[in-house]
């Protein structure tokens, strides 16, 4: 396309033009920025790489599982939960495939916290211990092919940076959906990526796995009944419910995802 003809490149020409020495300081400051990002994936080869698997783990967080006003009472029957999950992330490790964190961590005036909201105390917020991933996923963080996403509510599938990385994924074909707790974040964030995949004309096979979620017992919240329900929802919008690891080796073999 000739120069005179593009119109859109004119009209950027023209907002730079009507900036003011600030305006311009700064956005200078990001080409540049996006000049070093752009070499930095040249040189590790990122531009090239595409993924057909994203696995992710929702709420692992020291703030709902070891300490905080919200962690689970029962947290000692995560000690089969956790090793499960390791499972997944060693399988998708050694396939080279995406492995995301997605972390609640919240401002300080979330108004999650409001209590004329009737929600929840306050938990998780951002640079509290809290916030951070349980140790046995720590050493994960620094890893390549590694992304963490925060949330400031209930529903990480409302993560903006996040469905941006997904409409970028052209080749991803599944998604595998862990952590906690089974009928609050995790049923909120398998339905809601299950509509934005089916919003950007996607076909992915979604798999949540029972062995590598969990929630909690409380006045008014049976586990088992909770569970049951966020499985009957999720089943409705398309996600398949898988037993454990091994199952669900044997479903993508048989879907051809293998």
């Amino acid at each position: 396309m000739k120069y005179n003809n593009n119109k859109q490149l004119r009209e950027y020409l023209r907002l730079i033009r009507r900036m003011n020495p600030k305006q311009k300081e700064a956005f200078e400051a990001i080409l540049e920025d996006v000049k070093k990002l752009k070499q930095e994936a040249h040189e590790k080869d990122i531009t090239k790489k595409q993924f057909t698997k994203a696995l992710f783990i929702v709420d692992m967080n020291n703030g709902f599982v070891n300490f905080g006003e919200m962690a689970n009472p029962d947290v000692d029957k995560y000690n089969d939960l956790v090793p499960e999950q390791l499972k997944l992330v060693e399988r998708f490790r050694r396939d080279e495939q995406l492995v995301n964190f997605i972390m609640e961590g919240h401002v300080e005036e979330a108004t999650e916290f409001l209590t004329n909201q009737g929600a929840y105390p306050t938990h998780c917020v951002l640079g509290t211990g809290e916030a951070q991933l349980i140790p046995q996923f720590k050493l994960e963080e620094e890893k390549e092919n590694t992304n963490i996403y925060y949330k400031n509510s209930i529903n990480g599938g409302l993560n903006l940076d996040l469905q941006i990385d997904l409409e970028n994924l052209k080749d991803l074909r599944e998604i595998v959906i862990s952590g906690v707790c089974t009928d609050l974040c995790v049923l909120d964030f398998a339905r809601t990526i299950a509509r934005f995949m089916d919003e950007i004309n996607h076909k992915v096979s979604i798999f949540v796995i029972e062995s590598t979620v969990s929630t909690f017992n409380a006045p008014g919240h049976n586990k088992e009944e909770e569970t049951e329900i966020a499985y009957h929802v999720m089943k409705a919008a398309g996600i398949e419910i898988i037993k454990d690891f091994q199952a669900l080796e044997e479903r993508e073999k048989a879907l051809g995802l293998k």
